[in-house]
Order: structure tokens, then C-alpha cells, then sequence
């Protein structure tokens, strides 16, 4: 059996160019041969680096400065998706005990305020649930904005307030601070929206 053979030809002209550059290259000096290929490796490395290199170091830069942004967003995406779900809860009136006192707890968090959660006896008005939020040394400014926004993220009205201005280790007022009780109760009709 007998397979083709296949010859690979090169066009006249290419042929004649590279026998023309044959012989330069025999006419050139050892030195300006070094030269040259070293001139050529250098422009064959700006070549790769130009074409491969730099866009994907480009690229690898600008998304290293993008992540952080993409992380804040994320992350504001998800508390927004928390307190959607929690004012869903909240809107339908369906919500426990135990998701009452989340959905406080989880506002605290979204305010930046640090405090603890805990069921208390409810004083003097409506029966009920009531839940006791026990915080020291926060902002003041935090504390009243989180305030505003706890009837209509919970159902919940403010029932009791003991607060104070904390001191320093010196006996002297900490300025913009506050420390102490709030107890919460169920809004009752009317109230709380």
C-alpha cells in the first residue's frame, strides 16, 4: 500500500528571502550576530510580555481593587435581605418569641450597637411579651437613631427607659455616650407603624 507523500513547498519569493538573509547574516561579524540575537530575544520578550503579560497583570490589578467594593455591596446586600425578611415577619404578625427577640437582637447589629437581649416582666400597661435590651457606653447618637426605627422593624414600643451618661475611671462624664435599660413591649393598636 502505497501513502501520498506530501512535500512542503514555499513560495519562490519567500525562498529568495531567506537565502538574501542567509547570506547577510554570513556576512555580519560574530559580534554584531550576538547583537542582533540579543536584540532579537529582548524584543521577543517585550512582544510576550505586551501581548500575555500586562493585560492579564492589568486586569489582575483593577478586580484586587474591586473585590473590597464587591464584599461592602454583598454585604450591605445582605443585611438589606435580613431586614426585608424581618420586616416581612413583622407585617404579617406572625412572628414568636424567639423571632421577636431576633428580629431586636438584629437591629442592634445593623446599628452598631452593642447590647444584650433578654425576656423581662413587663411593667405597668399591656400584658404581654416584653423584652429588656441592657447596653454600656454607647452612642448616644446611634442609640436614639436606632430608637426611631425599633417600632416599625419589630412591632415593638418602648415600654421603660432608664439611661444614664456613663464616667471615665476619673468620675468625669463621657460626652456623646449612654449607658442603661430600655424594656420593649408589643405595640398596641394604633401604635407602633
Amino acid at each position: 500500500m502505497n501513502l501520498p507523500t506530501f512535500r512542503l513547498s514555499m513560495p519562490p519569493a519567500l525562498v529568495r528571502l531567506g537565502a538574501d538573509a542567509s547570506r547577510r547574516w554570513a556576512r555580519l561579524a560574530p559580534r554584531e550576530r550576538r547583537l542582533l540575537t540579543i536584540a532579537g530575544a529582548v524584543a521577543g520578550a517585550a512582544i510576550v510580555f505586551l501581548l500575555f503579560v500586562e493585560p492579564a497583570w492589568t486586569r489582575y490589578a483593577h478586580l484586587e481593587k474591586q473585590l473590597p467594593l464587591l464584599r461592602t455591596q454583598a454585604a450591605r446586600v445582605d443585611a438589606l435581605t435580613a431586614e426585608a425578611r424581618s420586616l416581612q415577619r413583622v407585617t404579617s404578625g406572625r412572628m414568636t418569641a424567639e423571632e421577636t427577640r431576633q428580629a431586636l437582637a438584629d437591629s442592634l447589629d445593623r446599628a452598631g450597637i452593642a447590647a444584650e437581649v433578654t425576656p423581662a416582666s413587663p411593667p405597668s400597661g399591656p400584658a404581654g411579651e416584653a423584652w429588656q435590651v441592657s447596653f454600656d457606653q454607647v452612642q448616644a447618637a446611634g442609640l436614639m437613631q436606632w430608637l426611631a426605627s425599633v417600632p416599625g422593624q419589630t412591632r415593638l414600643q418602648l415600654a421603660e427607659a432608664d439611661l444614664e451618661r456613663p464616667t471615665d475611671e476619673n468620675g468625669r462624664l463621657l460626652t456623646g455616650k449612654a449607658s442603661g435599660i430600655l424594656v420593649f413591649t408589643p405595640a398596641t393598636a394604633g401604635q407602633g407603624r
